[in-house]
């Protein structure tokens, strides 16, 4: 019976679905990372009052367009994030002959 349930259970994701899970966790995660260090950095290098303390609210209360532009980065990563990793692993596949 419990072979039966594993063999169910492994076959609920293909390995298609199975990779673009595993593209879309650590494009989102990494993409978000690299978007929020980068941000802040926007944020510190436009002078803003409180630097990397400073919140999205205080930043578009100081500089509307540098706000703007901080929350275009925030959602930017994560999507560039997963776009990245899904044609790496297109470009792996391809050299690998798969």
């Amino acid at each position: 019976m419990d072979g039966a349930c594993d063999q169910r259970d492994a076959s609920l994701m293909s390995p298609g679905a199975r990779a673009w899970s595993i593209d879309l966790l650590f494009g989102v995660l990494l993409g978000g990372i690299a978007g929020a260090i980068l941000a802040v950095n926007v944020v510190i290098f436009s002078g803003i009052d409180g630097g990397y303390e400073a919140t999205i609210p205080e930043v578009f209360r100081e500089n509307a367009l540098l706000g703007a532009l901080v929350v275009v980065i925030l959602v930017a990563g994560p999507v560039a994030g997963v776009v990245l990793a899904r044609r790496r692993r297109s470009r792996l596949g391809r050299t690998r002959g798969g």
